[in-house]
């Protein structure tokens, strides 16, 4: 089978690195092409197999419509069985790989685009309304995506379908050395939809609120991208840049969960992120933000969802408890391993998605 992956790029990222556990997994006899339309990192591509080649459209910033024909041709090269894109941004190539009549097509959603974090935006709505009649089947990660594109977007149910995000829970395990200062941490592009922002501001108050806190606690933030710089100076306008450890991108994410005695996200818009799974296979009590896919991933026995209102609070507030009650914290983490064991497998989503490569009803 000739298997041909579309992402806008390939960096540091959590879709990123479904892709590359998929690879790594799905059988050897399955012939790779990752098709990036802009550009890929080479510390990224090595993590890939032998049977994997990898190409750059070298796509220009805004409409490029060169790309289109250099697809159709690099698909007409390849002949592939299966053409797999991810995200919005590579949807409309799946009209190309029905011209170039590749037998199943398949488009995967996860998480909305930066642009439109609720799905609301009409250029996009009908975009995909439009390219499902050239699709063989929707892929969501979530189950909050699933009913999005089922019940929101109206997709015809019979192409729309749920594969949730899974982790190696061999790899990602917990650590068993002893910590010193109580450390908040969080992993993910620095980026406006993942609202670091909110993190620093949520993290000042509770300093504010609480001088041993301040004191006995740090917080790591591992991640690079667009708001880098201006999250630096919000630490220092915020008096917590002692406290705050910027530790950029990280091809190993590991040893800095197993460093974290609970995990933050603040994001406005989520699917199932990799990073939280990642972490609470660690071990890791979690405290996210209950948009998207999150709350499918953390309840009340393994960590805790910020209040939708007096969000600098409720942030603050449960920094202040999970520091405040260490014991009940450690428990949370040793139950949020055992969630991500038995719901979220990797091989699980592996095999659904060969399944899915392999369906003889797909094919259209």
């Amino acid at each position: 089978m000739k298997l041909v992956h579309v992402v806008y790029s390939l960096h540091i990222g959590g879709l990123e690195r479904v892709l590359v556990n998929c690879v790594n997994r799905l059988p050897s006899n399955i012939e790779h092409h990752i098709v990036c339309l802009t550009d890929y990192s080479d510390s990224f591509s090595n993590l890939l197999p032998d049977n994997t080649k990898l190409y750059r459209l070298g796509k220009k910033s805004g409409k490029d419509f060169s790309v289109y024909k250099r697809f159709f041709k690099l698909l007409k090269s390849i002949k592939p069985d299966v053409v797999h894109t991810y995200n919005l941004a590579t949807n409309e190539l799946q009209f190309i790989a029905w011209l170039a009549r590749v037998p199943v097509r398949i488009h995967a959603e996860h998480g909305r685009d930066i642009y439109d974090p609720e799905g609301k935006v009409t250029k996009y709505r009908v975009l995909r309304k439009c390219l499902v009649h050239f699709t063989s089947k929707v892929v969501a990660v979530s189950g909050e995506l699933y009913s999005w594109l089922k019940d929101d977007l109206a997709l015809p149910k019979k192409k729309v379908v749920l594969i949730r995000n899974g982790i190696n829970t061999e790899f990602f395990v917990p650590s068993s050395k002893p910590r010193e200062a109580f450390n908040i941490g969080h992993v993910g592009r620095l980026s406006p939809i993942k609202n670091q922002r909110l993190l620093l501001q949520g993290y000042a108050l509770a300093c504010e609120n609480d001088e041993a806190f301040a004191h006995s606690t740090t917080l790591t933030i591992v991640g690079d991208g667009e708001s880098a710089d201006e999250l630096k100076t919000l630490s220092e306008s915020l008096c917590i840049t002692e406290n705050v450890n910027f530790a950029g991108a990280q091809m190993d994410v590991l040893k800095f969960y197993q460093s974290f005695d609970c995990f933050v996200m603040t994001s406005t818009a989520e699917g199932i992120p990799m990073t939280l799974l990642e972490a609470m296979s660690c071990g890791v009590a979690a405290a996210v933000t209950p948009v998207g896919g999150m709350p499918e991933v953390v309840n009340d026995e393994v960590g805790y969802l910020f209040a939708t209102s007096n969000k600098e609070e409720s942030v603050a507030n449960t920094l202040l408890a999970l520091w405040r009650n260490k014991g009940k914290t450690a428990s949370l983490g040793v139950n949020a391993r055992k969630r991500i064991e038995q719901l979220f497998s990797e091989q699980a989503m592996v095999n659904q998605y060969q399944e899915l490569y392999g369906l003889n009803n797909v094919r259209d």
